[in-house]
């Protein structure tokens, strides 16, 4: 049987299984068991838990299978919960880990998942090195150590030995992200081809416990998952999920307001604003903070920006209001330090708003009270840092700053940011894994080759800030390490962070629970709270 034509009768097979009609129209709003999504796919490289780490990528990763730990969002706050584990503990030394596997799942296979599946799949995720893995290697593991420091104790528990005795946030935060998604360690072994772990297959296959199962992934047209039949969890209500390729904004616009996808993933939020005020019917909005930071850094190498006032007047020049108000139009969060909203250590401080005169006050106590020349770089095309840029020209140009703004492919910018070479970037940070030691270290540590470093800056106080909270265990006394540590960068670092952003969707109103499933952005994505309803 072919590849193309297996699949084929793979669908039918499933589809009947779980009685579900297949749409005669992929835009059939009767169908309240398929969920049409709109969504540039272009960025799709693998499905592999892991190797991916694009954001697409990982939701759809999310709804394939089960990771040791998990996310939810309680009372506004970031909590992890059980998934495959159970329970868990650490020593006394803080260590060595225990997890106790949750009994009672299995693959679609019907093998159970248990610890030697997970001991597996984290081995297989360290050996893979892939751009991922660093997230595990911080916490010890090495291709060389796996065997001793990813174990089976039994059936059922799994002991993970760490390189130090890192805070329990931080630990089981990592073990929240997809790469600890649980492989059925038989099926991957099936298809391993010279040496790859069975990665190549694992890219539009999949191997997980999750509430779905990869169907199929035409490259630049669909992805199709359908839900597991034997989910611990019970099947979810939405028994399909297509997710088609739409590149363009305006064509996924269109789709969703004719009712031909229930979700449209790549609106702009101009889009987003004319939907508003239209108040389109039958579609609605669901906006919820991202999982990332916008910020302009400066290079302190640049002799201006190396003295602490000239960085102090720009925050102080910048209007953080217009940006939210006029270009970002509200799909934004006002943050001025680099611990988001949700976060353990948010800080809430936002001392700056435009002071015109406090900024040549303190230009001109720098040595500069007719300002000086600089060049601020930003990506194009992007829907908004071109316009955000020139705002805060004009800003910077009412205290006598003169900037050129230098427009350029993103990929052509980091290179050149990554080697100093940026007098002031105007770009964003997205957070691997939801804790502050995610931000702490690429906007407080200049050692570690990230943010500050690319702007040349080095502090000792907040590197030593940075690797004390770390380890911190207490999260009380952790808590208060972060307030120290963010009212520093927010003085004296080489960042003015301007906003939080948001994770924007628009829907059709007969999907229901959708703000549940993105509670979390697409940090964590959960399919299995949403619904359709016929209208």
């Amino acid at each position: 049987m072919s590849g193309i034509l297996g699949r084929v009768v793979a669908v039918a097979i499933v589809i009947s299984l779980l009685g579900v009609s297949a749409p005669q129209t992929l835009g059939a709003p009767v169908d309240v068991n398929t969920l049409i999504v709109g969504m540039n796919t272009a960025i799709l490289i693998t499905l592999d838990p892991g190797v991916v780490y694009e954001v697409e990528g990982s939701v759809i990763v999310d709804q394939l299978y089960d990771k040791l730990v998990d996310m939810e969002m309680v009372k506004g706050a970031i909590q992890i919960v059980p998934k495959v584990a159970q329970t868990w503990a650490a020593s006394a030394d803080g260590k060595t880990w225990t997890f106790n596997i949750r009994q009672g799942m299995r693959f679609p296979s019907g093998r159970a998942v248990n610890a030697a599946a997970v001991v597996y799949s984290l081995r297989r995720a360290v050996r893979l090195a892939k751009t991922p893995a660093w997230l595990l290697e911080q916490l010890g593991f090495a291709k060389d150590n796996a065997d001793q420091t990813i174990r089976a104790l039994d059936d059922y528990t799994v002991q993970l030995v760490l390189a130090d005795a890192f805070a329990p946030n931080l630990v089981l935060s990592v073990l929240a992200f997809p790469i600890t998604g649980v492989v059925d360690p038989d099926l991957v072994q099936q298809h391993i081809t010279e040496g790859d772990l069975g990665s190549d297959w694992l890219k539009d296959h999949s191997a997980g416990s999750g509430p779905y199962t990869l169907i199929r992934w035409e490259r630049n047209d669909v992805v199709d998952l359908v839900a597991n039949p034997t989910y611990w969890r019970g099947i979810p209500p939405v028994k399909r999920i297509i997710i088609r390729d739409i590149p363009e904004p305006t064509a996924q616009r269109l789709a969703v307001e004719k009712g031909d996808i229930d979700v449209a993933w790549n609106l702009s939020p101009q889009m987003r604003e004319e939907i508003r005020k239209q108040k389109t019917p039958g579609v609605d909005i669901v906006q919820i903070p991202a999982h990332g930071i916008a910020y302009v850094g400066m290079n302190v190498k640049y002799e201006p920006l190396s003295k602490d006032k000239v960085r102090e007047a720009i925050r102080w020049a910048i209007d953080y209001d217009a940006i939210l108000r006029d270009v970002l139009r509200g799909e934004a969060l006002p943050l001025q330090t680099f611990i988001p909203t949700g976060y353990l250590g948010y800080n809430p401080s936002r001392p700056f708003t435009q002071d015109l005169t406090k900024a040549k006050q303190l230009l001109a106590e720098a040595g500069y009270p007719n300002g000086f020349e600089v060049e601020l770089t930003t990506s194009s095309p992007h829907p908004t840092r071109p316009d955000i840029a020139q705002l805060i020209q004009n800003n910077l140009a009412k205290v006598g700053i003169k900037v050129k703004i230098v427009l350029m492919a993103s990929g052509v910018m980091y290179q050149k940011f990554r080697e100093q070479g940026l007098q002031m970037i105007l770009a964003s940070w997205g957070v691997d894994y939801p804790d502050p030691d995610a931000l702490a270290k690429p906007f407080a540590d200049g050692t570690v080759k990230q943010l500050a470093w690319r702007n040349a800056w080095m502090d000792k106080d907040a590197t030593e800030l940075t690797k004390k909270a770390m380890l911190e265990r207490d999260a009380g006394k952790r808590v208060a390490l972060y307030r120290q540590l963010t009212d520093l960068v927010l003085h004296k670092g080489a960042f003015a962070i301007i906003y939080q952003p948001t994770d924007s969707w628009v829907i059709r109103t007969w999907v229901k629970g959708y703000a549940d499933a993105a509670a979390l952005g697409t940090m964590h994505f959960d399919f299995t709270k949403v619904s359709k309803v016929r209208e």
